[in-house]
């Protein structure tokens, strides 16, 4: 209700204000319209002849009991001719807040008037409200309402907490005006510091706001892991949101993973995510060891005044004391004097196998058999010529997607499977000769029949 009739006041003062006498009428303006305590005004008094004839003016005094006033007197003013007139400047100051009457005699050659100034003299103005609402823990965008009913010229806010930027500068406020400051909320009490200039007066005041704190969300960091038992030697991919559920953006993101089981696809990076917003990154993990552990993914990010935060996200892996690739249907061959070790390669994993190999090795002999790929749920075989006497041993190497590199053995005794180990024996011999015999009497019979006849 005070700022209304205040508003009223100041809308009322900046008509020129006229009185007139029989000759001459008295008008005047008041800068600035409002004082605050302390300040001058700068008043202009305007004395028209508005006859036909010229007036003449003795004198003006100007009588206040509160106020302080310069010149509080001007003689010998002259003659104003007729439609003429005639202006005079003098400044008034005010210590105290309140309402002040200034009472201006002007003293004519054929009279006298007198013309009543009410000077108002307030301490409420400039106003400042937040505008905007505020989150804990976060980077806030600060908006602030400067208010007032008077004008004020060359207004600054400065920020007395720690905020970008230091002063707002916001000029000339007429009624109102915006600002906005970006700081992190320490206290439920904000402290700024206006600077202004009503009229000629220079003025800072200091404004106590308290505000009301929101409870702030976080980063969230979704993980969904496609599965929970694992082989030794696969590849699964894991894919990972990221969802900025703070009101401010963040920015410089780096995911790392990390488990006493295995290893990770290289940290990935986000360079910036704004309010609300969500992005994916996938990770491959390699187990390299049996057991029961953790998968550990670690967020590392940075607000707008580079302070840095991290958030986490776990979850349990078993992975099984097996590989995802087994040897299956290993098979002895021979034919005639030649030996060869066959078999298949299984992949019983959840991701591709790249670039298996099959090796066999016995003592300084060496040779290799290449498979290939092999996709999930599938088998490749191989076949292996080998000149051992004893035993071979079979090896099969593999890379999976994240180039991880596993192999596994197998050994096969081959010591009373190979021509060179099996005992000599006479049944080939007597056979041939047998049959020799048979031939050479069949072939004597025939020679004896022909000779006969």
């Amino acid at each position: 209700m005070r700022k209304l009739i205040l508003a009223l006041f100041v809308l009322f003062v900046t008509v020129i204000h006229c009185t007139y006498a029989a000759s001459v009428s008295v008008s005047y303006t008041i800068t600035p319209e409002v004082l605050l305590p302390g300040d001058y005004a700068d008043i202009t008094l305007t004395l028209t002849n508005p006859t036909t004839k010229d007036v003449t003016v003795n004198s003006v005094v100007l009588k206040s009991n509160d106020l302080k006033v310069e010149p509080k007197s001007i003689y010998s003013v002259g003659t104003i001719p007729p439609g003429g007139s005639y202006s005079l400047s003098f400044s008034v100051k005010a210590n105290e807040k309140g309402r002040y009457n200034l009472e201006v005699d002007v003293s004519l050659e054929n009279g006298s008037l007198t013309q009543n100034i009410q000077i108002v003299v307030d301490d409420s103005f400039p106003s400042l409200v937040i505008t905007s609402p505020l989150y804990e823990g976060e980077v806030n965008d600060l908006k602030f309402y400067v208010s007032s009913p008077v004008e004020l010229k060359d207004v600054k806010v400065e920020a007395l907490f720690n905020a970008v930027p230091k002063i707002a500068y916001i000029g000339t406020v007429y009624g109102g005006a915006e600002g906005t400051f970006k700081f992190i909320p320490t206290s439920d009490t904000l402290r700024f510091r206006i600077s202004f200039y009503n009229g000629r007066n220079f003025h800072e005041v200091v404004k106590v706001v308290k505000i009301n704190l929101l409870k702030a969300k976080d980063v969230e960091l979704n993980v969904t892991p496609p599965y929970r038992s694992l082989f030794i030697g696969d590849s699964i991919t894991i894919p990972v949101e990221i969802t900025n559920l703070r009101n401010d953006e963040i920015s410089g993101l780096t995911v790392r993973a990390k488990s006493e089981l295995g290893t990770f696809t290289y940290p990935a990076e986000i360079a910036m995510l704004q309010p609300g917003e969500s992005k994916t990154v996938d990770f491959k993990f390699s187990p390299s060891k049996s057991g029961n552990g953790n998968i550990t993914f670690i967020l590392t990010y940075s607000d707008q005044f580079g302070n840095v935060y991290t958030t986490k996200r776990s979850f349990s892996v078993n992975v099984v004391d097996s590989y995802a690739v087994k040897l299956t249907n290993i098979k002895v061959n021979r034919e005639g004097l030649q030996t060869s070790v066959s078999g298949d390669v299984s992949n019983n994993g959840r991701s591709t196998v790249y670039n298996a190999y099959a090796v066999a090795k016995c003592g300084e002999y060496r040779t290799d058999y290449f498979i290939g790929n092999i996709d999930p749920s599938d088998f490749q075989s191989f076949d292996l010529p080998v000149k051992c006497n004893r035993s071979v041993l079979i090896t099969v190497s593999w890379s999976n997607a994240i180039g991880e590199s596993f192999e596994i053995h197998k050994t096969v005794d081959l010591a009373e499977e190979l021509p060179g180990e099996v005992e000599t024996s006479n049944l080939p011999l007597i056979i041939s000769a047998i049959a020799a015999v048979a031939v050479v009497t069949v072939v004597g019979y025939i020679v004896y029949r022909q000779l006969k006849k």
